[in-house]
């Protein structure tokens, strides 16, 4: 996280201190850890949980009936608020350890456990907890054990060194990458540089060494835990024991897709830019593999390892889900692609990403013509009501814009002010609008119903307005910010249901930061 405000240092790891300090101190130290394993806990129990999504929701919607959750909502938001507080104080700079006493531990657990219990009671009343915990404690226990081994072994695999074990797994595996990565060089480098005793290959003008990070190991680790998602979620509509082989296979394409990843890596690194290697290319390119290689599972599978027919209509139009869902797919794909050519926090591809995500938005028009695009200047307003929040909520130092001015200054007048307008076109027109189609157009009604066209737009849900405005913040790198803008946005489309409300909120709320940026030079607002 670039933002300096106090509440994300709930979720950084402390620093460690003297064997002689508080016994407390342990537990702030391992806050990211304890964050982290609740998450799988939670996710674990959750997931065992989704096959009875429909008694739950029945239940849930008849306990909930008439529930003043208002009160508990303004609770919830003031023990969040001391929560805050707190950890600023206690987590402040420098550290101070006789803060991170016994009390100091207390009151920080307290109001945890505070915020999250008001919250829970602001989604559903108490006798709703009750009668799931009572109902449903062996799916709950199983899941929580399930999630537990799977951050145990997620852990040893991927975020913390290997034990031994691992470790000559991991030297297996960096061996057979690295042979690879030096064959497939050797058809364009004879002179290649091979040093197998240090995991170093290159070439005589850029060499890399073969980590535990880029063995393979962490993109089998993500594709195995996929692919056991996948198939549990989705084993009614699927083959067995046919669809098994999607193991091996994912297995194989990922360690295979890494190595063409390292190689591309090192041939971009020698002919062009090491620096535009190693900054864009080299945290890009995983990602873009990992989730190539994904798609091409789901293809695979829908195709070959279907247990439910499908029919086809020729000529057809293009569906709502699609046209709602394929804009921001479009957007984020074109964004790890010119980002993985881009560096020094200069996207000088970005007009791309504009025309890729308009010319799908063109491509899909068919599919929005029943969404509701009438919107009044109320809609602004709101628009206007978000960015105050999104400024207020903006840190003293600001995002460092440091490499999108000088790759501007490293322009022509001329392709600066093209680049300028793209982005300008992008922020107001184009990502308002794959963005609002994607989670206020598609995903707050999907979490109501399996099928959105039984959903009108505007219709209110707690679950679908919170969700989808916290993933809608997820999806921004200031998460509070973002997700108070996906709430706003959300009521735009509540007040009378139409998706252009939304829309030109959202288009006003960018445009604003636009001006922002240009006329005060604030750089770091587009960063």
């Amino acid at each position: 996280m670039k933002s300096n405000y106090t509440v994300p240092s709930l979720f950084s790891p402390m620093p460690r201190f003297a064997e002689d300090t508080y016994g407390s101190v342990a537990l702030f130290h391992h806050t990211r850890e304890i964050w982290k394993l609740g998450l799988w806990l939670g996710g674990g129990g959750l997931l065992l949980l989704v096959p009875r999504h429909a008694r739950l929701l029945g239940e849930f919607r008849r306990q909930s009936r008439c529930h003043r959750w208002q009160g508990w909502l303004c609770g919830q938001c003031l023990a969040f608020a001391a929560l805050a507080a707190t950890t600023a104080y206690l987590f402040a700079e420098p550290t101070q350890t006789e803060r991170l006493g016994l009390a100091g531990a207390v009151a920080w657990t307290a109001l945890l456990g505070a915020t999250l219990w008001l919250w829970l009671l602001a989604l559903a009343p108490g006798r709703f907890w009750v009668w799931l915990v009572r109902h449903e404690t062996p799916a709950l226990l199983a899941g929580m054990v399930l999630g537990y081994c799977a951050s145990r072994v997620l852990e040893q695999l991927v975020w913390q060194e290997a034990p031994l074990a691992q470790k000559e797994l991991w030297a297996a595996l960096s061996g057979y990458t690295l042979t690879l990565v030096h064959t497939l060089l050797g058809w364009m480098y004879p002179d290649r540089i091979y040093m197998p005793e240090s995991a170093v290959v290159g070439t005589p003008y850029f060499a890399v060494e073969i980590t535990y990070a880029c063995s393979g190991i962490e993109g089998i680790s993500l594709i195995v835990v996929f692919v056991a998602l996948y198939l549990g979620l989705f084993r009614k509509e699927l083959r067995f024991p046919q669809s098994l082989w999607l193991f091996p296979l994912g297995i194989g394409a990922i360690w295979l897709g890494n190595a063409l990843r390292i190689a591309a890596l090192i041939i971009l690194g020698s002919e062009i830019s090491p620096e535009l290697a190693s900054e864009g290319f080299h945290a890009q390119a995983g990602w873009i593999v990992l989730i190539l290689i994904i798609l091409g599972i789901l293809w695979i599978s829908h195709r070959y390892l279907s247990a439910v027919e499908y029919t086809r209509t020729e000529g057809a139009a293009v569906r709502l889900e699609t046209g709602l869902l394929l804009p921001l797919l479009a957007l984020l794909a074109a964004t790890m692609i010119t980002s993985a050519f881009s560096s020094g926090g200069f996207d000088s591809l970005y007009p791309l990403k504009v025309l890729v995500t308009l010319a799908v938005l063109w491509h899909c028009r068919s599919a929005y013509t029943r969404l509701g695009w009438h919107w009044d200047w109320r809609a602004a307003l709101i628009g206007g009501a978000v960015f105050a929040v999104w400024m207020a909520l903006e840190p003293a130092t600001g995002a460092d814009g440091a490499g999108l001015a000088q790759g501007l200054a490293g322009l022509s007048d001329g392709a600066a002010a093209l680049w300028l307008l793209f982005r300008v076109l992008g922020s107001v027109v184009a990502v308002p609008l794959a963005e609002e189609l994607a989670f206020r157009g598609y995903l707050i009604r999907k979490l109501i119903a399996r099928d959105i066209e039984t959903v009108p737009p505007g219709r209110f849900a707690w679950v679908s307005f919170l969700a989808s405005s916290v993933l809608f913040g997820l999806l921004h790198e200031r998460w509070l910010a973002g997700s108070l803008a996906g709430m706003g946005y959300a009521l735009a489309l509540y007040r009378r249901g139409q998706i252009g409300d939304a829309v030109v909120a959202h288009m006003t709320t960018n445009g604003l930061i636009a001006l922002a940026v240009l006329a005060q030079g604030r750089w770091g607002l587009w960063t």
